[in-house]
């Protein structure tokens, strides 16, 4: 126990010393245990020194600071933090001026967690050191699985890179590569990849050099020449800009294929310019050469698209007075690659949509949508008159909302109306005008509908005293009457007619698209089931159970178009049904279905288990399509990732066709991550054929990554 006279000696050495240097240098501030100063201006600081200038902060257990020549000389645990790197070191000298210096056995750590250990170490500025007898290694220090070891080094922080001079690079601490020359990358800067590495059998053996260069911070672009052994050479290149005023993204990729004996080739893009007056400029494209492409050099899903767009869109959002709306102006360029030409694929060029919304009294709102579109098909294809035409559609509406006010009840009541015309091409390609029947095909055809519904929604609720659990049941209950025509002879640029699902039961037109309306007088039930627990107030709930149920009934059982509507319209829609299960938290089991109530089948049904802990993933499931509902279907899915240990992680799919009695796609792979590197293989059978190729595609891809130097493989 210190006496109080004792108390107060000690309190005395630990006051505050201030010594500030305005002469040739940022200004010094001491702190320590004991701090004394000699009459030729040397400050002596012991225990727990403490140095503060304007970018850095010194600890170490002693200090000599010459004041005349600006010189801080730090031994023991010297530590020097900046935002530019933390420095431990065991004896430093320092200029308080220059920022230069030399520090003896120190290790430089930098943000991004790269560690440099040199014997000696000269700071050039606040940014540049000069190492010698050093290592230097991205790994954590006591997991470290490579490093570069060096006579001499420059680190750049500015430049971003590492310049090593009579080298090696060593692995588990055994030299592997010698080089007279080695510049490390430690943030973003040009240089070239790692190579990447396939197989397979349609493309064969693969290697691919990517050079990536950065010539300013906001844009860069990767340039990779890519060698097929079974297809040839393939250029790629990505460009990539990014600014306040938006980013833009470019890919590219082009080959002569040696199979084909052609060129091929893919470019997307993916463009957002932030324009004055709150526009927008947004630009998303996709285009392949030909319709083999993506199951020949497509990998991941890419390969099954069957489908692709590209979009230039235009827009603009915002309010006057008491209106506010949106419009937008778009091009579409589509193609599919499900047929042998893209000639019969539907453009749009262009399209102009609005939408306008007025507060009206009693709290009601009036809607005003609009949408112009230009179609253009450069072949005339069996389910349109046309090929080329103008359509016009515009859709006033009021919406009135309603809410009890104590709650539990609302309702929603709409009214309006649709009108389209079109004013479609004559005499496409010069050929002569057909005719449907013996009737004249009329070039500026219309179509006006009527339109009013209204949905209404309770919700009942109970929770527990605990406030732990909570049960809400909500029955919805909606009306809808649509006036429309019979529409079999209009034409049909985007419409289809939709299968029953519980996004579209509460709908009043089930087709999608402009060109097609429903006639109905139809009610609509479901009913809405949520359980939820929490452990306690404070904490999320959890959906333990969830489950929808909902058919509908309509008296008219009317269609609008034989051709889209196939099937006749029966009063009674088929029942459609989901139920969502998560007992404990990493176990869900999802089940739904439709089922037919006049015919008394199965149309659908889905199911599936999903199994979560950690970082292992199990997922069950089954599909199943009746052919009397659509194309026959019967596909089980299985996919999981396990972690055998905490470091070793087995992979694997499968997707068998039940009907064809065919594995479509399976994968098997182990993984191995280290902290300071990772290793892969995996190996796949796609089933999938193409033009080019109609075996299935066997291969295996390879990854080999060290954290800080890039990755070999795929």
């Amino acid at each position: 126990m210190l006496r109080p006279h004792r108390f107060f000696y000690v309190s005395i050495f630990l006051a505050l010393f201030t010594i500030t240097s305005t002469v040739f240098a940022e200004p010094v501030d001491i702190t320590a245990d004991e701090i004394s100063r000699t009459t030729d201006g040397i400050v002596n600081a012991r225990g727990h020194v403490v140095i503060k200038r304007q970018t850095d902060t010194l600890t170490a257990d002693e200090v000599i600071y010459r004041t005349n020549q600006h010189v801080l000389e730090a031994k023991g645990h010297v530590i020097i933090k900046s935002e530019q790197a933390i420095i431990n070191a065991e004896q430093a000298i320092m200029h308080t001026g220059s920022k230069t210096g030399n520090m003896r056995k120190a290790v430089i750590i930098l943000p991004g967690g790269e560690r440099l250990a040199a014997e000696r170490v000269k700071r050039i500025d606040d940014h540049t050191f000069e190492a010698e007898e050093l290592t230097f290694s991205s790994c954590p220090i006591d997991q470290e699985s490579w490093r570069i070891a060096a006579k001499h080094a420059v680190l750049d922080q500015q430049d971003g890179s590492l310049t090593a001079k009579d080298s090696r690079f060593e692995l588990w601490g055994v030299p592997v590569l010698y080089t007279p020359w080695w510049q490390q990358s430690t943030k973003r800067k040009s240089g070239f990849l790692i190579p990447g590495v396939n197989i397979g059998k349609r493309r064969g053996t693969e290697i691919a050099l990517p050079y990536y260069f950065a010539p300013s911070e906001n844009w860069d672009t990767t340039l990779t020449p890519h060698w097929m052994s079974a297809r040839g050479f393939m250029g790629e290149a990505e460009l990539r800009h990014a600014s306040s005023f938006g980013h833009e993204e470019i890919n590219f990729a082009g080959i002569n294929d040696t199979v084909t004996s052609s060129n091929r080739g893919r470019i997307q893009g993916d463009i957002h310019w932030n324009l004055p007056a709150n526009m927008a400029l947004d630009v998303k494209a996709d285009h392949i050469s030909d319709n083999n492409y993506l199951a020949d050099y497509a990998t991941g899903r890419n390969i099954s698209t069957s489908y692709l767009q590209s979009i230039a869109t235009l827009s603009q959002s915002g309010q006057l007075g008491g209106m506010t709306g949106d419009w937008f102006i778009q091009a579409q360029h589509q193609q599919t690659t499900l047929l042998p030409s893209n000639a019969a694929t539907l453009q749009i060029l262009p399209r102009l949509q609005s939408n306008m919304q007025w507060e009206l009294p009693a709290n009601s709102l009036l809607h005003i949508d609009q949408q112009t579109t230009r179609f253009d098909r450069r072949e005339a294809s069996r389910s349109n008159n046309f090929v080329d035409g103008w359509r016009f559609d515009i859709h006033p509406y009021i919406e009135i909302p309603w809410e009890l006010k104590a709650g539990g009840i609302s309702a929603t009541l709409t009214a309006g109306s649709h009108h389209t015309r079109y004013w479609l091409q004559k005499n496409v390609q010069k050929r002569p005008k057909r005719k449907i029947g013996t009737k004249p095909i009329d070039t500026t055809p219309f179509r006006s509908t009527a339109e009013i519904s209204l949905e209404m929604r309770s919700d009942f609720e109970s929770i527990n005293e605990k406030r732990t659990r909570r049960n809400v049941i909500s029955p919805i209950v909606r009306y809808d009457y649509i006036y429309a025509p019979d529409q079999t002879d209009l034409p049909n640029f985007d419409s289809r007619f939709s299968k029953l699902t519980l996004s579209n039961l509460l709908s009043g037109n089930r087709f999608t698209g402009y060109d097609r309306i429903e006639h109905v007088n139809r009610f609509s039930l479901m009913l809405e089931s949520k359980l939820q627990f929490k452990d306690d107030e404070t904490s999320s709930a959890r959906d333990a159970v969830i489950v929808s149920l909902g058919t509908s009934y309509d008296l008219l059982q009317q269609r609008v178009d034989t051709r889209l509507q196939r099937d006749p319209v029966r009063a009674f829609s088929n029942v459609i049904g989901e139920i969502i299960l998560e007992p404990v938290s990493g176990i869900t089991l999802r089940s739904s279905g439709q089922y037919n109530t006049s015919r008394h089948y199965w149309a659908t049904m889905t199911s599936s288990l999903g199994l979560s802990a950690e970082n292992n993933q199990l997922y069950v499931g089954y599909t199943f399509t009746d052919k009397r509902y659509a194309r026959a279907a019967k596909l089980i899915d299985l996919r999981g990732a396990f972690s055998l240990n905490q470091r070793w992680q087995a992979t694997g799919g499968w997707k068998y066709d039940v009907l064809l009695k065919s594995t479509q796609q399976a994968s098997v792979g182990l993984q191995y991550t280290h902290a300071c590197w990772k290793i892969g293989l995996e190996g796949y059978r796609i089933n999938r054929r193409s033009g080019t190729s109609t075996t299935s595609n066997v291969g295996f891809h390879l990854l080999l990554e060290f954290k800080g130097l890039g990755s070999v493989g795929s």
